[in-house]
């Protein structure tokens, strides 16, 4: 296969390919929809394909990327013809959107994209569906370029799907810089295959959501940090460009990415050729920037949790329940630890839902529920890595990742989409932490790694049977809290127990190391 294919030719194949497969189960003409997407579909495979080709394509890295595509597009076009049979009937649904913001949002791009307002009026205050703007200002300006005569909704799913890909593409090179004399590491492959696959990184890449973007967008500040070989200024440029579009797609959220990326800066052994960077006068203001960023947030993050308790309670009869025995008072606590554990494993196996539904939420507590104890492993990891520098920048990564987790829940107030959601723009520092610290279990055959597994599969056993007596009533259940209570009790002695181990592991060491002693 010559090279002017590869770059030219197979991108446009593969732009007629897909746009004629969004055509066929399209409702619109084919002049209105297929030659706009076609020309839309090729610019983003041009894109995809030459970076790839520039940077050195790699078996893993082609399957990955290629059923990451797949999935993502596919599921897309697929809940876009069929929500109207397999959704609620509710009006998002039967219009084909996974996501009531997805459908607000998507409608009012429409709007401004057949109207005369300029595009920039997606950031005034006439256009409320989206918070900052930018994703509807993307996605007007894309109908009013491709297809200015068909609300063909498929196109923007396909955007932020692409934007998300090469995402996967910028991870795997920077992953490539730390171990560039190596090339892939286990632990590299794990990570690419969490941010590629992570059930909710394909749900919310299958619809109009601008979660995909800040994963794509992310994963390029990724690159940048780890590439070694930038010039200062122009990774200062870089940096500042990419983090513009990120912050326009979501402030909050962007703030704490870039503010994450730029500490993880510090890491990197460039950062010695910046003299503010290669002092410890820099930890001033870094220290002060993050009060201040806590001092303005507390009050907003805190309040509109409270309220979110409050909107779940109402619609949730368990809920109800718990806060009837906890008290009011405690509302919000109880909410933010049940929003850690959503979507609820054993209530997506059990609820009354339709199949669809049932599935899908099945498995996207699956991935996040395979997360958790690597998760809790992590700090365990820490302690067991040799490296001093590796060491705590595992541990600054670790400790990002576990505050945003909790702030998210705190935030969301237990709800099973705003939870996930909110978890899922930090997914590339998830999927970091995990990758390493799995990858380091799995091969010493580390037994507090099997432990926080076991540990788990208690919690939803238990929680199992009891979601099953909740609603089918075959046998009689524990009351909640003495089920709590009894859980306690194992957790208890599953950490005493390794903590025995671990005391036995270290006698033994020390045992091993006396022995290895030369005679004097």
């Amino acid at each position: 296969m010559s090279k002017v294919f590869k770059r030219i030719g197979l991108p446009i194949i593969l732009g007629s390919i897909v746009s004629w497969i969004f055509y066929y189960f399209s409702e619109y003409e084919l002049k209105d929809v297929f030659w706009g997407t076609w020309l839309l579909t090729s610019i983003f495979f041009l894109l995809l394909i030459n970076l790839y080709q520039k940077f050195g394509p790699t078996k893993f890295l082609t399957w990955a990327i290629g059923i990451s595509l797949f999935l993502r597009l596919g599921l897309g076009l697929v809940t876009t013809e069929n929500l109207l049979d397999w959704g609620y009937d509710q009006e998002p649904y039967q219009s084909g959107y996974l996501f009531k913001d997805a459908y607000s949002r998507d409608n009012q791009a429409w709007d401004l994209a057949i109207s005369d307002q300029p595009i920039w009026a997606a950031f005034s205050n006439d256009f409320f569906t989206d918070q900052y703007g930018g994703l509807l200002a993307l996605s007007s300006l894309i109908y009013r370029l491709f297809t200015p005569d068909a609300h063909f909704q498929i196109n923007i799913i396909f955007f932020v799907t692409m934007i998300n890909v090469i995402g996967i593409l910028f991870l795997a090179l920077g992953l490539r810089e730390i171990n560039k004399d190596f090339g892939f590491s286990t632990s590299s492959k794990i990570i690419i295959l969490i941010f590629s696959f992570y059930p909710d990184a394909v749900l919310f890449s299958a619809s109009q959501m601008r979660e995909p973007l800040l994963l794509g967008i992310s994963a390029c500040l990724f690159w940048i940090v780890q590439k070694q070989e930038i010039k200062i200024w122009n990774r200062f440029a870089l940096f500042s460009l990419f983090s513009i579009f990120l912050l326009l797609i979501s402030l909050k959220i962007g703030i704490f990415i870039i503010f994450s990326f730029f500490i993880w800066m510090l890491f990197q052994p460039y950062r010695k050729q910046i003299k503010i960077l290669n002092s410890n006068i820099i930890i001033l203001p870094v220290v002060v920037i993050v009060i201040i960023a806590l001092f303005f947030s507390y009050n907003w993050i805190l309040e509109a949790g409270k309220w979110d308790a409050v909107l779940l309670e109402r619609n949730s009869g368990f809920v109800q329940y718990i806060v009837s025995i906890i008290g009011s008072r405690y509302r919000l606590l109880f909410a933010s630890l049940y929003g850690l554990f959503q979507p609820v494993l054993p209530a997506a196996l059990i609820e009354p839902s339709k199949l669809f539904w049932k599935i899908l939420n099945s498995l996207r507590a699956a991935g996040w529920y395979l997360l958790i104890p690597i998760l809790m492993y992590g700090i365990v990891y820490f302690f067991r890595e040799k490296e001093k520098i590796k060491k705590f920048e595992y541990l600054f990564i670790w400790s990002l990742s576990i505050f945003w987790i909790i702030l998210s829940s705190i935030r969301a107030g237990g709800d099973m989409w705003d939870n996930p959601r909110y978890r899922l723009s930090f997914l590339l520092f998830i999927a970091y932490i995990v990758g390493i610290a799995f990858c380091h279990g799995w091969k010493t055959k580390d037994h507090w790694l099997t432990r926080f597994f076991i540990a788990e599969l208690v919690f939803v056993l238990f929680f199992l049977q009891w979601y099953i007596s909740r609603y089918t009533g075959l046998f009689e259940n524990l009351p909640f809290f003495h089920m709590v209570f009894v859980l306690s009790i194992i957790f208890g002695i599953i950490l005493i127990t390794g903590i025995f181990e671990e005391i036995k592991i270290h006698k033994q060491d020390k045992r091993i190391k006396e022995n290895s002693i030369p005679f004097q």
